[in-house]
C-alpha cells in the first residue's frame, strides 16, 4: 500500500511541475478518483512538499484549493497572508 501511495505522491508532483492546478484537476491528470487525489493532497501540503496557491471556485460556489509545487509560482509568505486578511473591529 506505501508503495502505491508513494508512486502516486509522485505523479502528483510531476503534475504540478507543470503549474497549480485543483484537485479535480490533478485527479483527472493522473486518472485517480478526486477523493483519494484530495487526500494525497493534503498529505503532501503536511509533509510540506505543496501548498495552497490561491482558492478559487468550483462550478457550484464552493471555494477550492489550487495546488502547487512549494517554493514555486510567487509562494506568499505568512506574514503577508496574514497582512491581508481583513480585520474585525
Amino acid at each position: 500500500m506505501q508503495m502505491l501511495r508513494n508512486k502516486d505522491y509522485d505523479r502528483i508532483l510531476r503534475c504540478l511541475h507543470n503549474g497549480p492546478k485543483t484537485t479535480k484537476e490533478v485527479a483527472d491528470a493522473i486518472h485517480v478518483p478526486c477523493l483519494r487525489a484530495n487526500h494525497l493532497m493534503i498529505d503532501l501540503a503536511k509533509q510540506g512538499r505543496v501548498y495552497a496557491h490561491h482558492c478559487t471556485t468550483n462550478a457550484t460556489g464552493s471555494p477550492v484549493n489550487v495546488w502547487a509545487l512549494r517554493g514555486t509560482h510567487d509562494q506568499p509568505n505568512l506574514r503577508s497572508a496574514l497582512q491581508a486578511l481583513p480585520r474585525e473591529g
